[in-house]
């Protein structure tokens, strides 16, 4: 990689960060004053702004963050359903299998499903099962697992995911993004061979 091309590089990431740090509904593509002037609000409504990263963090930043909103928020969701997989296995309410087949695709729910027993460390899952918004939260403590020694970017990834990410055993959170991420990649990897 060339010297303009890491710089090029760096810059996206920092982008990233720059609308992560943002308050929540901000549009990115706002001036300087007005953005400067919504984070002011922001903070007095008490949604403060995320912390200052420091430059090392920016070379941190997780692939995922600069993906597609879309490909990103069923990322988020099957992060926080893979931590839920011992308890999805078991369960036999239709109503949190059905509401988790509509918003991961029955695909994703059949690979979330067929996640071996063992992979993936037994966690408390009743509050993340009960909402959507609970589910994005605890897939969020999956993804920011990853970056535990960094608090500064795990908040402004915070913001990026909006979620208000709980605290997650370290065992649970890596066991879960590694079947996540891979069982990604298989239905992405599926999905463009039903294609060609």
């Amino acid at each position: 990689m060339s010297g303009a091309d890491a710089r090029a590089r760096i810059v996206a990431q920092a982008r990233v960060l720059d609308a992560a740090g943002a308050p929540a509904g901000l549009p990115v593509d706002l001036g300087v004053r007005a953005r400067r002037l919504s984070r002011r609000l922001a903070e007095r409504a008490g949604r403060g702004c995320a912390p200052a990263v420091d430059f090392a963090d920016i070379g941190a930043l997780p692939d995922w963050a600069s993906w597609a909103t879309e490909r990103r928020d069923l990322f988020v969701h099957l992060a926080g359903a893979m931590a839920c997989a011992p308890a999805l296995r078991r369960t036999i309410d239709g109503r949190v299998l059905a509401r988790l087949a509509r918003q991961l695709g029955e695909a994703t729910l059949d690979a979330v499903l067929a996640t071996p027993a063992g992979l993936i460390p037994p966690s408390p899952c009743d509050t993340a099962l009960a909402s959507d918004a609970g589910l994005r939260d605890l897939g969020a403590a999956v993804l920011l697992s990853e970056l535990a020694d960094r608090p500064a970017l795990s908040i402004r990834l915070a913001h990026l995911l909006d979620a208000q990410p709980w605290p997650l055993p370290p065992a649970v959170g890596q066991a879960a993004l590694l079947a996540a991420r891979g069982s990604l990649l298989a239905l992405e990897a599926g999905a463009m061979e039903a294609a060609a």
